[in-house]
């Protein structure tokens, strides 16, 4: 080989490691993504069910036992509990996904 041949050749070498390098590193992102995509979808499940208590609760309050059964007594409690946690967290992923953005307006 020649030495502008083996110049190319290291290039290449090193150009195919990189290659194989980002490949992985982009399905382990990926892999992250859709980890953050399955939180989401189980937050807004959480959402949902706190929606129907809520809504339930408020029926109990407004009509009484007629309408919907009473609550536990400790169920308004435990469910502001779990929606305060539920904002810090919800905060936190919505920041790391929005950083994102600015990464792709470049084309990735």
């Amino acid at each position: 080989m020649t030495d502008g041949t083996e110049a190319a050749h290291a290039e290449h070498l090193r150009q195919g490691q990189d290659h194989f390098r980002w490949r992985r590193e982009h399905m382990e992102a990926l892999a992250v993504l859709k980890r953050a995509e399955a939180a989401i979808f189980a937050h807004e499940a959480r959402i949902l069910a706190h929606d129907a208590e809520i809504a339930r609760h408020e029926e109990q309050i407004a009509h009484g036992d007629a309408h919907a059964d009473a609550p536990p007594p400790d169920e308004h409690a435990r469910l502001t509990q779990a929606h305060d946690a539920g904002g810090e967290h919800h905060q936190g992923l919505l920041d790391a996904i929005r950083a994102l953005e600015k990464h792709l307006e470049h084309g990735g």
